[in-house]
């Protein structure tokens, strides 16, 4: 694979026969290539589109393209127009998104960025690669999204009792959803196959050497785990400055402030998560409902069922953690205070 540029593009005639599709153009399109062995070659190649609008690769004068080189005893033979170059514009967003994190979250920022950067790297080199060996992937999701939780906490917050109930809070509200969503794929049946990356998934492996299903219950986890974290954090921290504003309050008191408060965010945050799963699955829910597919064959599709059973265990995982979270959170704040640690948050 190398980056290319379109130079120039001529229309040809499509020569009807067996191969050709109704609506299909056919163009003689010249391109330099940009990066790699060949850079600064420049050959013509014949691209197709307007067959099929899910795959067709519309292109322009000026564009940069993804090619695909066929060569032959290290001679380049062709070049085909694979997909459009989209690394430059996610490299701008990415730059974007990481001076806004700087400039509003200055030192909690960086600390931001460095979690978020510990976060990929578990989920690619150690989870990914761990599932893709055969893996049990509900238990090294726990582990990992486990290891992710005390990482970040300790980052935003140093190791504190702060850091200690978010972290309680979070791994108590994940684990539990995620059983919730384990015990209820089990009733329901859901194979997990339900999108076509699933399906190739498992059939690129020897039956029974990848688990579907716990691949599903590993994205339950990680889709929610961000939220929970979101959850459990803000109610540590807002019963300890609750606690800090009157250090006289009973853990009762502390207990009450820290529900009051996470009721107040999770009506948010699980619009957040069933907003997240339904613009997921908009395009299948715009397909049933045109096709007025009735509701008792609509509501146990597997694509649907799966969905709702996403967003909903996701959601009392982040439940769950509201009142384990104040707990903790009560119980550790009034140890400090009764060892006059106002400063060991």
């Amino acid at each position: 694979m190398s980056k290319g540029l379109i130079l120039d593009m001529k229309e040809m005639e499509v020569t009807q026969g067996i191969t050709s599709l109704i609506g299909e153009r056919q163009w003689l399109v010249n391109v330099e290539i940009k990066d790699g062995p060949y850079a600064g070659r420049t050959l013509d190649t014949i691209h197709y589109y307007g067959a099929n609008p899910a795959y067709d690769i519309m292109v322009y004068p000026g564009d940069e393209v993804i090619l695909s080189l066929v060569v032959e005893n290290n001679l380049l033979q062709e070049a085909n127009i694979a997909d459009y170059a989209r690394d430059k514009y996610i490299k701008w967003l990415f730059l974007i998104f990481i001076v806004s994190i700087l400039l509003i979250g200055a030192r909690q920022g960086i600390k931001t960025i460095i979690s978020l950067a510990i976060t990929g790297w578990a989920v690619v080199k150690i989870l990914l690669p761990a599932i893709l060996t055969g893996k049990d992937p509900i238990t090294i999701t726990i582990l990992i999204c486990s290891g992710i939780t005390i990482i970040t906490h300790m980052l935003i917050t140093g190791f504190t009792k702060k850091s200690l109930a978010a972290i309680s809070g979070t791994t108590i509200g994940i684990v539990i959803g995620g059983l919730l969503a384990k015990y209820v794929i089990s009733l329901t049946r859901i194979t997990g196959l339900a999108s076509e990356e699933s399906r190739l998934l498992f059939f690129s492996f020897q039956e029974g050497q990848i688990n579907i299903t716990g691949i599903l219950f590993a994205g339950i986890v990680l889709g929610s785990l961000g939220a929970v974290m979101d959850v459990a954090m803000s109610i540590a921290s807002s019963t300890y400055e609750i606690h800090l504003a009157n250090p006289k309050l009973s853990f009762k008191q502390l207990v009450e402030s820290g529900l009051n408060v996470g009721r107040d965010i999770i009506g948010t945050m699980a619009n957040t998560l069933i907003l997240a799963y339904t613009g997921g699955a908009l395009p299948l829910m715009l397909l049933v409902l045109a096709n007025n597919i009735p509701y008792l064959k609509f509501i146990n599709l597997d694509m649907i069922a799966t969905e709702i059973i996403r967003a909903l265990s996701g959601s009392i995982g982040l439940f769950i953690a509201v009142p384990f979270t104040a707990l903790i959170s009560a119980a550790l704040y009034r140890h400090s205070f009764r060892g006059n640690s106002e400063n060991n948050p």
